[in-house]
């Protein structure tokens, strides 16, 4: 009985990359249950970090650790890629306090950047529940549970992060900052403005595009209107004139989140979504 348990250790071992390669090692595991006691390492090399990114922590494939001498975690290197069939993609944070007390931010996502030998958080959004002022701890229940997301981001020469949104409960605070999630005032009213104003930049009516080139088959007029994400358009530009059907190209429009051709006062394309700062179309000859 021990020899047998040994070699299913053994075989656990070296599948998983905890052993080094041999001949006899076997390439498939077939198992109802395993049970990882301190590391699993998924790596093509048997290393759980890349190679010169140890200090980073930047894994080879895929390093768990349990809890013990450190922090425990989960680590995936290159896409995490998550598919459902019939069922909607679900993520969820859990989190509570060892008294079994109630901790109102679970959890939150934060893009970093490593410098100065760490990872530095540069924006982060977090999931919270409204403060006991707002909502009394006797009045939660599975029934109430109410909640808001946080938006915030590290800006120059501040060492701590800023609030710039506070959205929930059909409101949103938007604007000046505070330190560590003070300073932005919670909503009262659907929408509200700190520390700045509401202004609406019309979208400019585009110059006269470009002719790149044309196959002079016979001479037409060319002009471009820009769209905003509303559907609202701007006039028409000036014309160019092209000596046959042509390649267009124009400079990208403020606030434009598409274009319309316009050739001899018809539209003939578009909305056309464009991608660069410089607009590019060809005006192909018909079948």
């Amino acid at each position: 009985m021990k020899d047998r348990l040994a070699t299913i250790a053994l075989s656990v071992a070296a599948t998983f990359g905890l052993m080094k390669t041999t001949p006899e090692r076997p390439k498939e595991l077939d198992i109802d249950r395993l049970i990882v006691r301190k590391e699993l390492i998924v790596s093509d090399t048997g290393m759980p970090w890349e190679t010169g990114y140890e200090a980073h922590q930047l894994p080879r494939g895929v390093y768990a650790r349990s809890l013990g001498n450190g922090t425990g975690g989960l680590w995936v290197r290159s896409r995490l890629i998550k598919g459902e069939i019939d069922d909607p993609f679900d993520d969820r944070f859990h989190a509570i306090e060892s008294n079994g007390s109630l901790r109102r931010a679970p959890g939150h996502i934060s893009w970093n950047v490593w410098l100065d030998g760490a990872w530095r958080q540069m924006a982060i959004i977090q999931g919270e529940g409204l403060e006991l002022s707002e909502v009394p701890r006797e009045q939660w229940s599975g029934h109430t549970h109410p909640g808001r997301l946080r938006f915030q981001t590290f800006r120059p020469g501040h060492g701590e992060p800023l609030t710039d949104a506070l959205l929930g409960q059909g409101m949103m605070s938007i604007g000046g900052g505070g330190y560590g999630g003070g300073g932005l005032p919670y909503p009262t009213e659907t929408l509200q403005l700190w520390g700045g104003e509401v202004r609406q930049a019309i979208i400019p009516t585009p110059a006269a595009p470009t002719i790149v080139s044309d196959d002079a088959s016979g001479e037409h007029q060319y002009a471009i209107v820009a769209v905003g994400a509303q559907g609202r358009r701007t006039a028409a530009s000036r014309s160019a004139r092209a000596r046959g059907r042509a390649k267009l190209q124009c400079d990208s429009i403020s606030g434009a989140d598409s274009y319309i051709v316009v050739r001899d006062s018809k539209e003939i394309a578009g909305p056309l979504r464009l991608e660069g700062t410089r607009k590019q179309w060809s005006d192909k000859a018909a079948p």
